[in-house]
């Protein structure tokens, strides 16, 4: 049933023949009645080393597999961190008939070959560049935490000069915010360096070169991440110590506004970009209620999903007992699952996860009205992931005149800040468009007369 989606998508923080295993593979998997498209991706180099990603529609279900073992007609990939893993036989040329598991969870998966259709990406960045691209590394001394990233650095100023920490949404990223082929923190660090800004982005702790338990770890472990990439940042030569910001988006808007808040490091500036700017569990309700309208629920559906998803977020903020809430959470949902199945449990007890409890528990407005440092804020009016209308109203209402905010809002663009028709999660890979030249502009300008 289709309401199940609405429900569930709350938890999104998840020889001879082996040679034709190259390629594009793409199926189905079932998820609690719901059909998700996923995308298998194997690629063989001249030094015989396989490579295999998955992807799904979002990139909070896109990851790289760590374990590729390909043997004749067979195939194995697992991803220890995520607990992933997939186990198949190709049957014919042109397909492989496997099993795909999460955690304790299995789910039959046929995958068919196909050829890519090569999306135009213009935007994306193209090396030579002209200005310098560093790999770096730093700690989160407070974890003792080895994390990984990009520093591009302007070749024609001597400095000193602006510098800004870009911070990535929710799910494990890379540090491009790679999402459907699009590179937007790439496009974003490319067009800042340019205009004379030191820019470092990272990849998320459990990602690409970094280190670190993504899985189990919380927001305050990610603002942990944060503060030792501004500390790195403030050491590098030629930066401006009174010019050093944090740029996130969306859940990394929400991370710059709780440093910013507790003044747990030192940012001269914050830009935030889609941030969340009411209580979490409010925004979840909101998110769902238009993620849903997006994929063409009817009003009575939303209405019995929206109700759940309250009483849900009510016993994840409790005090309750990890087993205690569960308990509660399957009454809630007995409606709907009145027989539930076991990989249905297995889902719903992700809610009682510490990190997910400890990111509904957020409400970021105590610590926005302890900003005293400049603030840009972007939306879209078509994102419906975080709406833009009640978070910008928090902004406007909760910020102090300190912040001297500038608060924009950009007709026609959706989550990522493309020119959307719909706005919806499935749109984004149709787009050409990376991410809004109108919004960069502003960015610059403000930067520089903040």
């Amino acid at each position: 049933m289709r309401l199940v989606f609405i429900i569930t998508l709350i938890f999104q923080f998840y020889g001879c023949i082996g040679q034709d295993f190259k390629g594009n593979w793409r199926g189905e998997i079932e998820v609690q009645g719901v059909k998700l498209p996923i995308e298998l991706i194997l690629k063989h180099d001249r030094g015989d080393v396989w490579t295999a990603s998955m992807a799904g529609q979002t990139a909070v279900n896109s990851f790289q597999f760590s374990s590729v073992h390909i043997s004749e007609d067979s195939v194995f990939l697992s991803n220890s961190q995520n607990r992933i893993s997939f186990q198949g036989r190709q049957v014919r040329q042109d397909m492989i008939r496997g099993v795909f598991k999460r955690g304790s969870t299995s789910i039959p998966l046929v995958l068919r070959s196909y050829v890519k259709e090569i999306k135009r990406r213009p935007q994306t960045p193209i090396a030579p560049y002209p200005y310098d691209t560093v790999e770096v590394s730093f700690f989160n001394d407070f974890d003792q935490v080895k994390l990984a990233g990009t520093l591009t650095v302007p070749r024609d100023g001597a400095g000193p000069m602006p510098a800004v920490v870009l911070v990535t949404g929710s799910g494990p990223q890379d540090r491009d915010e790679t999402i459907e082929g699009h590179k937007p923190f790439k496009v974003i660090a490319d067009y800042l360096t340019r205009r004379g800004v030191m820019v470092l982005r990272y990849d998320d702790r459990g990602v690409g070169k970094s280190k670190g338990d993504y899985p189990n770890s919380t927001v305050g472990d990610f603002s942990k991440d944060v503060i030792g990439a501004i500390d790195y940042l403030r050491k590098q030569k030629n930066v401006d110590l009174d010019n050093v910001g944090v740029l996130g988006h969306s859940e990394g808007g929400l991370i710059a506004m709780l440093i910013a808040g507790q003044k747990s490091a030192k940012v001269n500036f914050i830009g935030l970009l889609a941030p969340p700017a009411i209580a979490i569990d409010s925004l979840m309700v909101l998110q769902a209620y238009q993620v849903g309208r997006s994929v063409g629920l009817s009003e009575e559906e939303l209405i019995q999903a929206r109700t759940i998803n309250r009483k849900n977020f009510s016993v994840v903020k409790s005090t309750l007992s990890d087993q205690d809430a569960y308990t509660q959470i399957m009454r809630n949902v007995s409606s709907v699952f009145p027989r539930p199945t076991q990989e249905q449990k297995n889902e719903f007890r992700m809610l009682v996860t510490s990190p997910y409890r400890y990111f509904m528990r957020i409400d970021p407005v105590p610590f926005i009205r302890q900003i005293n440092i400049p603030v840009f804020a972007a939306y879209g009016t078509k994102d419906v992931q975080v709406p833009y209308a009640v978070n910008l109203e928090s902004l406007t209402n909760n910020l102090p005149v300190e912040a001297n905010p500038t608060l924009k809002v950009y007709d026609g663009l959706n989550h990522f800040f493309q020119q959307a028709k719909t706005g919806g999660v499935s749109e984004y890979a149709s787009l050409e468009e990376t991410f809004s030249i109108d919004v960069l502009a502003d960015l610059v300008d403000w930067l520089y007369t903040k």
